[in-house]
């Protein structure tokens, strides 16, 4: 049998909380616990809790380098709502994107990430912005052009807002993403 590494603040009652407080598995929480502790053992060794910058995670969990809402994952799942994480907001966010998380719950995360300007409705312009983030929009040429944008979010808002206030409610979000079956597969990603 080989031997397991020991984390400095990850006692057994730790991971044991963590294991019962997530949607993940004891070995899925260590592994998470082994990269983050690679970013810099020293400061972690000093400061169980301590919040690396957004570039020093980027570059251990590749997931989130290639994710178009990184941004948002950061600013939605930062315990401060700032460009820095402690393992506890990465355990959150790799606790929604497992598999082991339900739709719902999912769902309602998914709500606050895609709601880019934060007044608790997806709107037709989150939706456009949404648009550009999902093609890679860099500059006029690879983005889709405002008359395009317009009628899809029109279209989807048309689809999902069901008391007719022109924007998504999370009400509205939760229940439509209930009804589509590839949604949770899609919100997802490997640790």
């Amino acid at each position: 049998m080989g031997s397991s590494q020991s984390y400095p603040g990850l006692t057994e009652d730790v991971l044991e909380d963590y294991i019962s407080l997530t949607y993940l598995s004891k070995g899925e929480i260590l592994h998470l616990m082994k990269k983050f502790y690679s970013i810099n053992p020293q400061i972690l060794e000093a400061d169980f809790n301590h919040r690396f910058h957004k570039d020093d995670v980027i570059a251990k969990f590749g997931t989130i380098k290639n994710n178009p809402f990184r941004d948002r994952l950061f600013r939605v799942f930062s315990s401060k709502g700032d460009d820095y994480f402690s393992f506890e907001d990465l355990l959150d966010l790799c606790s929604v994107m497992s598999h082991n998380c339900p739709a719902d719950v999912k769902a309602v995360w998914a709500f606050r990430i895609f709601d880019l300007d934060e007044d608790k409705q997806i709107s037709d312009g989150d939706i456009s912005k949404i648009l550009d983030r999902l093609t890679a929009c860099e500059d006029k040429e690879t983005c889709l052009d405002e008359v395009s944008k317009e009628k899809i979010a029109k279209e989807i808002i048309k689809e999902m807002n069901l008391d007719g206030t022109g924007s998504i409610s999370i009400s509205e979000f939760k229940l439509i993403m209930a009804r589509l079956p590839e949604f949770e597969s899609s919100f997802y990603f490997r640790l």
